[in-house]
């Protein structure tokens, strides 16, 4: 009895520690003293290259300016597409 006890707890523990963890958890992207802002992978590399393509470096001097363009897009304050930042500039 004290064996299937055993057994049984091991394998329930086993299969607790096995579980992998759920792919929607989130990952942030933070700017010390601004916050954090959630990003997958994707969003991360979609903001990453609409910055190279909107002129930001990555090189080791230009890290900080490109941090904080990356960290506003993910907040959803840079807009992807060309006719949404004109109209944004127009006055209203």
């Amino acid at each position: 009895m004290r064996n299937a006890l055993l057994i049984t707890i091991l394998a329930f523990s086993t299969t607790a520690i096995s579980v992998p963890s759920s792919p929607a958890q989130a990952q942030y992207q933070c700017i010390k003293g601004r916050g954090c802002v959630p990003a997958s992978q994707r969003s991360y590399n979609a903001c990453f290259n609409l910055a190279l393509a909107r002129g930001e470096s990555a090189a080791w001097g230009e890290r900080r300016s490109l941090n904080w363009f990356i960290y506003q897009c993910l907040a959803g304050k840079i807009p992807f597409d060309g006719q949404s930042r004109a109209r944004a500039r127009r006055p209203g």
